[in-house]
């Protein structure tokens, strides 16, 4: 997979320059009296691929870094090989251009990339995160938590490739930005951060799975929003699923056709004569019309009284009924206060009786379901109240379809009334002006039906519209639904898959983690990873506080060996080491951690980068060779441009490590 190397770091400012050895591959170490710079030659290579740091954070009022806030116009470039490719990686210090990354490349390649998404006009743009996973064929992909998103970032994959000193050596991961961020150090996103890492086909797993979650969001919203258009177009009056598409436009088709005829019709009209046949004819349609009209009024009129009179009957129904609940709650009220019914009391002294059975208080013999009753408990007048009450709402629906009755028959009517007072006026003026009038009249009867079939065309194409924005609606739901059921096919397959991988993958961690611990120290028994990828070491039993910089040191190291060892990890094969020595480990220790470097050296010569900053000859003599550079006080990471010292002992920055 993926190989980054760092070959070149250089500093430059108004006041200050840096510009550190070419860095070759395998181990490079970097040795340095404390305050000579070691951790500022660290940070400067974090800074460079993105990452925050807090001493170049000048908003910040302490522990800032003074000469590189105090020069003007500087910045920091890192040369660096990602797999075959050369590339150039400026990030500058000045507030303005501090969160953009310039990228330059072989053939004229040259761009930059922001850092951080928030900024982004358009959400398929790239950031510089983006561009370098990529680079290193690691997919990028959105991780979930709890209701919560983001993309996977280099920033989280580096906290398993910068050992810095900062962090407390009792943990694993790098020190997030923001120290206990929720998110971002919650126990879900590093174990994505380690099966990201090691697991090569996680990427694609956890790509795929934020193209689901993504989906089942865009399906969430198109089924939302469906059905909200299904419930507008309802209380419209009109139901998408009773209309077909194809019918309404042959419709439409069907009425435009019959506009044409009417209008030829028309003209036709307007250029010839008007004899007395056609004009009896006309006269028999207006009169056969008002006729009908009126037929048809006296209908409605005598349907609306039927319907008001049912409509009466029913309040009238529904008064009754309310009076007979009112009383049964008055019985059952008194039932409860005084005891009154029970077919064993006396109805007139309402004293107790001892009745046989099957027998009346009288003593007649008689079965119990062939008589009337006449006496109920407290639960039989509970049933008849909810049978009562549920009549009520049974004549209240009644009620309102009367009343919706009434109100349809009175528009109709109307609209009738309207239609018997224009055919009486065109019978009148007829009578007045017999071939005009009776010409324009037909003239006008023509312009009527136009006007209808125009009316009606326009309906059409309103059901038209809705049924057209159903259908794209509908067809956008079931593209999504679609794509869903074939990615959660695909994850449903691959997670068994991934699952064997992962456990084939920690057992190898936990063989090779285990080989370096013993090689550090002879009291190690067992050595495993727990769920969350977490060393647990002789079953968890406490030992010294030294022993945390091994079980640190020697995780990073067994991530390096597994990406050697196993060409498809996608781990990038680099590791930053700064200053192992200042976090309590004694130099015996230390020296033991670091020898063991030069097995993984030997193994894989050097398809790998380690680069280590550390104490002056705090690691094993035949290291020396891998020496790169030397800071003393005299002889600083930073120099200052007037400076005469040579390039090999340049002026440093005084800085605490």
């Amino acid at each position: 997979m993926g190989k980054l190397r760092i070959k070149q770091v250089i500093y430059n400012g108004e006041k200050f320059h840096y510009s550190s050895p070419i860095l070759n591959e395998g181990l490079q170490i970097l040795e340095a009296e404390n305050g000579a710079g070691k951790t500022t030659f660290s940070s400067l290579i974090s800074y460079g691929l993105g990452m925050y740091i807090k001493q170049f954070d000048f908003s910040n009022k302490e522990d800032y870094h003074l000469e590189i806030l105090s020069d003007k116009n500087n910045y920091v470039l890192l040369r660096v090989q990602i797999n075959n490719n050369e590339f150039e990686l400026t990030r500058y210090f000045s507030s303005k251009n501090s969160n953009l990354i310039f990228v330059k490349g072989e053939k004229d390649f040259e761009e930059s990339f922001p850092l951080f998404r928030a900024g982004l006009s358009d959400k398929e743009e790239s950031i510089f995160s983006d561009w370098l996973l990529r680079e290193l064929g690691i997919e990028v992909c959105e991780i979930y938590q709890g209701t919560k998103k983001f993309k996977i970032n280099f920033s989280d994959l580096y906290r398993l490739m910068h050992y810095d000193q900062e962090t407390n050596p009792s943990k694993i991961f790098k020190e997030h930005r923001t120290s206990g961020n929720f998110i971002s150090d919650s126990t879900a996103v590093r174990k994505v951060i380690f099966e990201l890492l090691i697991g090569y086909k996680f990427s694609e797993y956890y790509a795929l799975i934020g193209r689901y979650n993504q989906l089942e969001r865009e399906r969430g919203t198109h089924k939302s929003t469906l059905e909200n258009y299904l419930e507008m177009v309802q209380r419209m009056g009109f139901t998408i699923t009773d209309y077909d598409e194809g019918d309404i436009k042959v419709k439409i088709k069907d009425k435009t056709l019959q506009i044409e005829k009417l209008e030829l019709y028309k003209s036709e009209l307007k250029t010839r004569d008007y004899t007395i046949r056609k004009y009896d004819k006309y006269i028999k349609q207006l009169r056969d019309s008002l006729f009908e009209c009126e037929n048809y009024l006296t209908k409605l009129n005598r349907n609306k009284s039927f319907t008001n009179k049912e409509l009466n009957d029913l309040f009238k129904l529904k008064e009754d009924i309310i009076l007979e609940v009112t009383q049964i709650r008055k019985i059952i009220l008194a039932h409860k206060e005084l005891n009154l019914f029970s077919p064993n009391t006396c109805p007139c002294c309402l004293k107790e009786i001892k009745r046989e059975e099957n027998h009346c208080i009288c003593g007649e013999k008689f079965e119990e379901n062939q008589y009337e009753k006449f006496f109920y408990d407290s639960e039989e007048y509970l049933d008849i109240l909810k049978s009562k009450q549920k009549s009520v709402d049974t004549i209240d629906a009644a009620i309102k379809s009367c009343e919706e009755e009434i109100a349809d028959t009175e528009r109709e009517s109307e609209e009738f009334e309207l239609k018997k007072l224009k055919l009486n006026q065109q019978l009148k003026e007829i009578g007045a002006n017999e071939v005009k009038v009776s010409n324009d009249n037909e003239i006008n009867d023509v312009n009527e039906r136009i006007l209808f079939e125009k009316k009606e065309i326009q309906e059409s194409e309103h059901q038209l519209e809705l049924v057209e924005q159903y259908t794209q609606l509908q067809n956008k739901y079931n593209k999504v639904d679609s794509k869903l059921k074939k990615i959660a096919f695909k994850l449903n397959n691959m997670e068994a898959d991934v699952e064997k991988l992962m456990k084939e993958q920690t057992e190898d961690f936990s063989k090779y983690y285990f080989e370096f611990l013993k090689e550090t120290d002879n009291n190690i028994k067992t050595a495993e990873l727990d769920d969350n990828y977490m060393p647990v070491i002789n079953g968890g039993v406490y030992r010294q506080a030294s022993s945390k910089v091994p079980k640190r040191f020697l995780y990073y190291l067994t991530l390096l060996k597994m990406a050697l060892v196993k060409e498809e990890v996608p781990f990038p094969k680099f590791l930053l080491i700064d200053t192992p020595e200042n976090l309590g480990i004694d130099e015996s220790n230390l020296k033991k951690c670091i020898e063991l470097i030069s097995t993984i050296t030997e193994e894989h010569k050097k398809n790998f980068q380690i680069i280590l900053t550390t104490g002056i000859k705090k690691y094993p003599e035949v290291y020396d060779k891998y020496v790169v550079q030397t800071l003393t006080d005299e002889n600083k990471l930073l120099s200052e441009k007037n400076s005469k010292k040579t390039v090999k002992d340049k002026d440093t920055n005084d800085e605490n490590d």
